[in-house]
């Protein structure tokens, strides 16, 4: 009876421990404060509604994904909830590195960039020679007779018969004979007299462009010439022919246009922004489109003062402020062609020692210029700027950064939607429109040019 009743006693006891550790252990592991109760701890992360993670902005009382499968995020009553700044947000470092978060810090350097652009080479303005004739008649011959010769200076064009040349000529001699029988007279009037008739008769002939040694032979030889002799006046390609043999010409048509092409200049365009960096005498190198080893070294000759434009399409409005730029090559092989485009690059340093941020930190909504800084705790804050020049995938920061900060360069557009959330919840008192979900938007990348014109009170925490 004995060893009964203890077999019973000691079957209860085991019971009691059994159902004390079940229940000691089944308690959930809630950490608390001292004096808060579990309820007080399990009520801190109370969801308070759902959220889309490709944009904060689209919301939900319940869970459910979104159009690509993803489920929404929760949101508990607690996050955001701190003393800083409607703008500035707390992101935990799971979700920062779940939505690729990525930060860079600013330092100083030395930014450059090549401008690149197209010219076109075109002849230099003081090698281009049109040949015409100052007095009318008939192309008796035509020494050049095709477009593209090549010619020396002072090779012969065409002779040309005139009338008017054989008069100017006859009255040479007689102005001549006159004027070395005056010799012998006694007196000087009849001297003065022959010798101006003279010197005007051979002022006619060099308005012709009779030179001194055709004249000197019409003297020597008394003998007058029925053709005038014309003959270039540089070396060059004839471009242009517009006289066929026997044609009648009159006194100052064009005959021939030669252009000595040598030296070249070549015309290029650059943006009206890019102005401050070009001057006068800096580098660049120039090569044809379809050979790109054949490298050309040269300088900025000039930069003209006025702009131009450049529209898209004729009936458009849009058009595009760029300035004239020229360089100056030599071309003695004649490689360079007239009107062939040739590509520029020239290379500019467009800041010395600048505060810069990499140009995917810097947000630009049109209105303003921002980059959301990250403060190494786990909270970020969205900072107006301005920016400067652009160069090696880095902004010139002027103002609103220093050196040494971190910027977020990645998933900065999901920041600073999420302030401008909270700057609009703060500014509202709570969160409102829970109650369903919203309808599927743009990403916040997407929206984030829109958003100053459509919602302009969202900004008001930066």
């Amino acid at each position: 009876m004995k060893k009964t009743s203890s077999a019973i006693i000691a079957l209860a006891v085991g019971f009691a421990v059994g159902g004390a550790s079940i229940w000691l252990f089944s308690k959930p592991n809630v950490p608390s404060a001292p004096g808060q109760t579990k309820e007080a701890v399990v009520k801190e992360r109370k969801i308070q509604f759902y959220r889309n993670p490709m944009n904060p902005e689209a919301t939900s009382p319940t869970p459910m994904k979104d159009s690509m499968g993803m489920p929404y995020v929760p949101v508990y009553e607690d996050e955001g909830q701190t003393k800083d700044s409607p703008g500035v947000v707390r992101i935990s470092p799971e979700k920062a590195q779940r939505i690729g978060v990525k930060s860079e810090q600013a330092a100083r350097r030395e930014l450059k960039r090549v401008i690149r652009t197209v010219g076109r080479v075109e002849p230099v303005e003081n090698y281009v020679h049109i040949i015409n004739s100052k007095i009318s008649g008939w192309v008796e011959k035509l020494f050049v007779n095709r477009t593209d010769q090549m010619v020396a200076s002072g090779e012969k064009l065409l002779d040309l018969y005139s009338p008017d040349l054989v008069s100017a000529q006859e009255e040479y001699l007689l102005a001549w004979r006159s004027f070395e029988q005056s010799k012998t007279s006694t007196h000087p009037e009849v001297k003065e007299g022959a010798k101006s008739l003279l010197n005007a008769a051979s002022q006619r002939l060099k308005y012709w462009d009779i030179s001194e040694d055709q004249i000197e032979r019409l003297k020597t030889s008394g003998k007058i010439t029925r053709t005038l002799t014309i003959k270039t006046p540089a070396h060059g390609s004839v471009t242009e022919k517009m006289v066929v043999e026997g044609q009648k010409i009159e006194a100052g048509e064009t005959l021939f246009k030669i252009i000595d092409h040598s030296t070249v200049w070549v015309y290029g365009e650059i943006y009206e922004h890019e102005l401050p960096y070009v001057k006068v005498g800096e580098a660049a190198s120039l090569y044809p489109s379809y050979a790109a080893q054949d490298i050309y070294r040269g300088h900025i000759e000039h930069v003209y003062g006025h702009l131009g434009s450049i529209r898209y399409t004729p009936e458009g409005s849009t058009e595009i402020r760029t300035a004239k730029i020229r360089f100056e090559l030599p071309n003695k092989t004649h490689k360079l062609k007239l009107g062939m485009y040739m590509n520029i690059e020239i290379p500019v340093t467009v800041a010395v020692n600048a505060v810069s941020v990499p140009d995917s930190a810097l947000i630009d909504t049109g209105a303003r210029r921002l980059v959301i800084i990250d403060r190494r705790d786990g909270s970020f804050e969205p900072r107006d700027v301005e920016a400067g020049a652009r160069a090696d995938g880095y902004y010139e920061i002027k103002s609103g950064v220093h050196a040494g900060e971190w910027v977020v360069s990645a998933a900065n557009f999901l920041i600073d939607s999420e302030s401008n959330l909270k700057a609009a919840i703060g500014g509202l008192g709570g969160h409102e429109g829970h109650g369903k979900a919203k309808k599927q938007e743009p990403i916040a990348a997407e929206k984030a040019d829109k958003k100053e014109d459509a919602a302009p009170s969202e900004h008001k925490g930066h």
